[in-house]
C-alpha cells in the first residue's frame, strides 16, 4: 500500500488538473451538482430550472396578453424547453470531459500555465480505482443526462409542431 501511495503522491499533474479533483469540483460546483442528487431532488431541480426559463421569458415576450394567447404560450414553453436543452447539453460535456479524463491511461497536463503541456502515464492501480469512480459515479450520471436530453428534445419538437398549427 505504501508504494502506491508514493507513485500518487509523486504524481506530477498539478492538483486543480487531476480528475479526482475535477470531479470534486464539479459535484461542489452549484450549477453541476444537482445532475448528481437522488431522483427526486433531481426532478424538482430540473423542473424548477424549466420554470425558470419560462417566467424570464414571460417576463421579456411583452406580448404575453395579445390576441393569440395559446400560439404565445406554446411559443414561451418551446423557447423554454430549448434554454433547459442547451443547458442540459452543457453539463453533459462538461461531465463527459471528466469521464474522458478518468478513462485515459495518459493524462495531458500543462505545468505552470506555460502551454508546455506533458503526458502523464497513470499506475495500473490508478487506472482501476478511476474506471471504478467513472462506472460507479460518474456514468449512471451522465446515462440520466442523456435521457433528459432526448426527452427535452422531443418535447421541442412537439412544441414546434403544435406551434406550427396553431
Amino acid at each position: 500500500m505504501v508504494p502506491n501511495i508514493k507513485i500518487f503522491l509523486l504524481c506530477p499533474i498539478p492538483e486543480d488538473q487531476k480528475p479526482i479533483n475535477e470531479y470534486i469540483d464539479l459535484k461542489e460546483n452549484p450549477l453541476f451538482n444537482w445532475t448528481a442528487l437522488e431522483n427526486e431532488k433531481y426532478k424538482q431541480k430540473l423542473v424548477g430550472l424549466y420554470s425558470f426559463f419560462w417566467l424570464i421569458i414571460s417576463i421579456f415576450e411583452g406580448n404575453l396578453w395579445s390576441k393569440n394567447t395559446l400560439k404565445v404560450f406554446i411559443l414561451t414553453l418551446e423557447i423554454s424547453s430549448i434554454c433547459v436543452l442547451f443547458s442540459l447539453l452543457f453539463i453533459f460535456i462538461r461531465w463527459r470531459d471528466i469521464k474522458k479524463r478518468f478513462t485515459e491511461a495518459r493524462l495531458f497536463y500543462e505545468e505552470a500555465s506555460w502551454f508546455d503541456g506533458q503526458i502523464w502515464e497513470k499506475p495500473f492501480f490508478l487506472i482501476k480505482n478511476d474506471k471504478l469512480i467513472c462506472s460507479q459515479k460518474i456514468q449512471p450520471i451522465l446515462q440520466r443526462l442523456i435521457r433528459e436530453i432526448a426527452n427535452f428534445s422531443f418535447l421541442s419538437l412537439f412544441l414546434f409542431v403544435c406551434f406550427e398549427f396553431t
